[in-house]
């Protein structure tokens, strides 16, 4: 399979949001029944970038190894802290 981020056209620090609005503007180009082949490409690069630990895996087996294991460690880490305040933030205004 080629690199999810040139099929979904994205960087590699995108976003959630970016990177859920460029899937769905893809699947609407591309839409299963008359693209299959590259719906399947498409969903397929999605699925690995949307899910946080399949992504740090990549991008430890990209790098070629551990040198920048903790560059990769704390961007993830960074990225999760914000969702986790983000989460905090929504959960005690839903309290009052």
């Amino acid at each position: 399979m080629r690199d999810p981020y040139q099929v979904l056209d994205v960087s590699a620090d995108v976003d959630d949001a970016a990177l859920r609005r460029r899937y769905l503007e893809l699947v609407r180009r591309y839409p299963p029944e008359r693209c299959p082949q590259q719906f399947a490409e498409v969903r397929e690069a999605y699925e690995q970038l949307r899910d946080p630990a399949r992504r740090l895996e990549r991008e430890l087996f990209k790098a070629g190894g551990c040198e920048i294991l903790d560059d990769v460690i704390a961007g993830m880490r960074s990225k999760l802290q914000e969702r986790r305040i983000a989460t905090e933030t929504l959960l005690s205004l839903a309290e009052r």
